[in-house]
């Protein structure tokens, strides 16, 4: 990638530092992030404090969130940099990750098709207003776009560099949103039965490549466990997420709630007794008895949980329905893009499932990985930001279906590497997992 390749990205940068400057603060995660970059600083993480999750008041539930952005974090917080500058990380990681994304496109496909990909992902709207306060997300997309750079280009010529590129790239990203360490075990167990079924290269280098991203992410595992008792524990959000989704109330949607609102919310107070009797457990068994009241709600109504799952769909897509919340006029903000989004991969679908056998050698494993991570999101409570590290995913098989489409009605739409030649030849090789 050349200087003058990052000058024609510029634009992206200022529109995410004026996103930071204009668009209002929210309560969010921020503190909690915070907080564990300054535990970090100081050589701890978790507080031990089995008060945590039904604290009314709590700076971050213990082993809530993984420890990939109090890590970049952490230096700022020992430097005592205050707030305002340490909120700069977004813009900063999320136009990172569009660069990457601009030189993944640009290994495979001749400007101004890059170009074009590039600003498409970076003028998601929804990205914005997840720069006003620190978040995960945008650093999730720059791993996920880091992750399908190494590994297309680990796909098409292994080597060592790009070996790391890919799986330390999904090592962070299941380190930033644990719910991904649960994506690419999925991902490692569908390459293995892929690979047995096909022996594909493309199969086992990608499994290869997720085994080494969760090995590297064996200290935090090891870390998890020793806190809480559990083996293979990525983090203690999921519990909660699932048992609200599985909630057999009547007016119960499956969107998120702190535990503590069980003591205060009228509308709550059915959950009430439930969460009173984890008082005095530690932690692992508060969240071990979520874990298994929700799989016993889910079957005794599983109509109930479907009933959520589409609510929840809803959520990230929408921004609606919650169970306290009406509908609002800037709800239009993530309806609009998200709906085109939907758009966008029923149309690439129809396009490539027909000429499956035709595509590179990564389409299958970013499908893996993007469906993977779509599903896990909509079995759990949800917001329209749980899509945002999905994006580069989406736009690549955009970009994919856009040129193949072009390319078919004779459209001057050129390709790096080996591609064409595969193409022109009518190749029979299959990608598909």
């Amino acid at each position: 990638m050349t200087r003058r390749d990052v000058a024609r990205l510029l634009p992206l940068l200022a529109l995410y530092l004026a996103a930071l400057a204009f668009f209002p603060a929210h309560p969010d995660d921020e503190a909690s992030y915070v907080d564990l970059a300054h535990r970090l600083a100081h050589g701890w993480y978790v507080t031990g404090d089995n008060r945590a999750l039904l604290d009314p008041d709590p700076s971050s539930p213990d082993l809530w969130f993984g420890p990939g952005l109090p890590g970049l974090l952490a230096p700022l917080a020992a430097l005592d940099v205050p707030l305002r500058l340490m909120r700069v990380v977004g813009p900063l990681v999320l136009f990172g990750g569009v660069l990457l994304f601009y030189a993944l496109l640009r290994r495979r496909w001749e400007p101004p098709t890059p170009l074009l990909g590039a600003y498409a992902l970076g003028l998601y709207p929804p990205f914005w207003p997840l720069l006003t306060n620190l978040h995960s997300e945008p650093l999730a997309v720059a791993l996920v776009a880091g992750g399908m750079l190494g590994l297309a280009l680990h796909l098409e010529r292994p080597r060592a560099s790009t070996f790391v590129l890919a799986a330390g790239s999904f090592a962070g990203l299941a380190l930033t949103r644990v719910a991904y360490g649960w994506v690419l075990t999925v991902v490692l167990i569908a390459s293995l039965v892929w690979w047995l079924g096909t022996r594909s290269s493309a199969a086992s280098r990608t499994a290869l490549v997720v085994a080494a991203a969760l090995l590297a992410c064996t200290p935090w595992l090891a870390y998890t466990q020793r806190e809480t008792g559990r083996v293979y524990q990525w983090g203690n959000s999921g519990a909660l997420s699932l048992y609200w989704m599985s909630s057999p109330y009547p007016g119960d949607r499956g969107d998120w709630r702190q535990a503590d609102d069980v003591f205060t919310d009228p509308a709550l107070a059915r959950h009430a007794p439930f969460f009173a009797g984890l008082r005095g457990l530690s932690l692992g068994e508060q969240n071990a008895r979520i874990e298994r009241r929700a799989l016993r709600n889910i079957a005794h109504r599983p109509d109930r949980y479907a009933e959520n799952v589409g609510a929840n769909l809803g959520r990230m897509f929408l921004n609606v329905p919650y169970s306290d919340e009406p509908w609002q006029w800037n709800d239009v903000f993530y309806a609009a893009p998200n709906l085109l989004v939907a758009i966008v991969v029923v149309v690439s679908a129809l396009v490539l499932v027909p000429r499956r056998r035709l595509l590179p050698p990564e389409t299958g494993p970013f499908l893996l990985i993007a469906g993977a991570g779509f599903l896990l999101h909509a079995a759990l409570a949800a917001y329209p930001r749980m899509l945002a590290p999905l994006m580069p995913l989406v736009v690549w098989f955009a970009v994919l279906a856009a040129t193949t489409w072009a390319r078919e009605r004779g459209w001057n739409m050129r390709e790096r590497s080996v591609f064409l030649g595969a193409w022109r030849r009518g190749s029979s090789s299959s990608v598909s997992p």
